[in-house]
């Protein structure tokens, strides 16, 4: 078994004060997302092949998985493929009917998208890319499809998304069939402007096959609110590289999630939050369950700026290993340049509690179900605060389905 905590923090003041972020009342919010496919090799670039590899520090606990990958004879998927009706089940979901952007291998599918009810209008141009301009109050889900081909394939899509107002939600759910290797390269740009509220949750659903390398940037304007919601699960590799800047005085951001891994899936997720205006504040939240010969990182990093007096910045993970060959990495980080400042991190990695496990095997419950329940609640304990019952369903699903069942040294 092995584990590390390796938090850092130059100057800061803890506080134990519990702050939920509240949105703004629901109303119309315009929603613009430019979708594009950005220079494949750039993004690779970044994602860590040959010599910038091994320089750089923050793809440290994933070079060997990377390295696999560059191996591989990666040509272009192919946008058009078609979509099995077992994986089209998994996204007609009756809640988003008429809310619904299906991407197949990084490309729009206007065959299995669906914006009947979201008065979405979409401009093409010649290159592919789209302009996608969306008013409501209900979620909109984007549905990003890996369908293998031949040979291993690559795609990569850009997404420019702006809230100028009001409040409003996107799911994204990420999903594939086995077959060969699929890379995809997924990229985002969000502004949300000064007092709109923007919530998002992704939804890591994949094969074994597939692996993704998700980047998001997010700003954040005077009184914005940004919500997002993270359940990692499945995948050969998913790397979420995720940075927000809390521009705008009195900006709120919360940042919740979970990966639940089993066998040799490999979740590395790097968190980086600037503080760089007053009377901002951050929660970010995160828990971590591999069994198997899994690996799980989380890197979280908050910053605050000088000036950014009255920020108030808090970075918590709780981890889980479940067998001894399991590996997770957390990494909270601290750096305050600032006076007035609150301040709280915490990391911890560990294993089930034996009290509690011997509690529901003397009340006559089985092993294998005792271990399945006292896994799930640490799970869905940071899913608690989400007050949309089908997005909570949904979630509660996926990680059951995923949920590890026992450690299995052999794995």
């Amino acid at each position: 078994m092995a584990a590390s905590s390796n938090p850092a923090m130059r100057r800061s003041r803890s506080s134990s004060k519990n702050t939920v972020m509240r949105g703004s009342p629901s109303a119309s919010l315009p929603i613009i997302l430019h979708c594009g496919r950005p220079d494949m090799d750039g993004l690779l670039g970044e994602f860590g092949e040959g010599d910038a590899l091994a320089r750089a520090e923050n793809w440290r606990y994933s070079r060997q998985t990377l390295r696999a990958l560059e191996q591989l004879p990666f040509g272009m998927a192919d946008g058009t493929s078609a979509l099995p009706q077992a994986l089209i089940e998994r996204f007609d979901w009756p809640q988003t009917r008429g809310r619904r952007l299906v991407f197949v291998n990084g490309v729009l599918d206007a065959a299995h998208s669906d914006t009947r009810a979201s008065g979405a209008m979409i401009d093409r141009t010649v290159d592919g890319a789209c302009a996608i301009h969306f008013h409501g109050d209900d979620a909109l889900h984007l549905v990003f499809a890996n369908i293998p081909a031949a040979a291993p394939a690559r795609w990569n899509a850009a997404l420019h998304i702006r809230a100028e107002s009001g409040r409003a939600r996107l799911i994204e759910q990420h999903i594939g069939t086995e077959g060969t290797d699929v890379l995809g390269a997924l990229t985002s740009d969000i502004a949300v402007d000064g007092g709109a509220t923007l919530q998002t949750a992704t939804l890591g659903d994949l094969p074994g096959s597939a692996s993704l390398y998700r980047r998001t940037r997010i700003t954040l304007g005077t009184g914005a609110g940004f919500d997002s919601t993270h359940a990692l699960c499945g995948g050969r590799f998913q790397r979420f590289d995720i940075a927000a800047d809390l521009a705008g005085e009195k900006a709120v951001l919360t940042a919740r999630g979970v990966f639940a891994l089993r066998g040799r899936e490999h979740v590395d997720v790097h968190l980086d939050v600037r503080h760089a205006a007053r009377d901002t504040l951050s929660d970010v939240s995160w828990r971590g369950v591999a069994d198997g010969r899994a690996r799980g990182i989380l890197h979280g990093a908050i910053t605050v700026a000088q000036g950014a007096d009255g920020a108030d910045a808090r970075l918590h993970t709780r981890n889980l290993l479940l067998s001894p060959h399991a590996e997770i990495d957390a990494q909270p980080v601290l750096e305050i340049y600032a006076d007035e400042v609150k301040a709280a991190h915490g990391a911890t990695v560990g294993q089930l509690d034996e009290r509690a496990l011997f509690y529901l095997r003397s009340r006559g419950v089985p092993h294998a179900a005792a271990r399945s329940l006292l896994i799930a609640g640490f799970c869905r304990e940071a899913f608690e605060r989400i007050d949309d019952a089908d997005l909570s369903a949904r979630l509660d699903s996926l990680l059951d389905a995923h949920m590890p069942q026992r450690a299995d040294a052999g794995e």
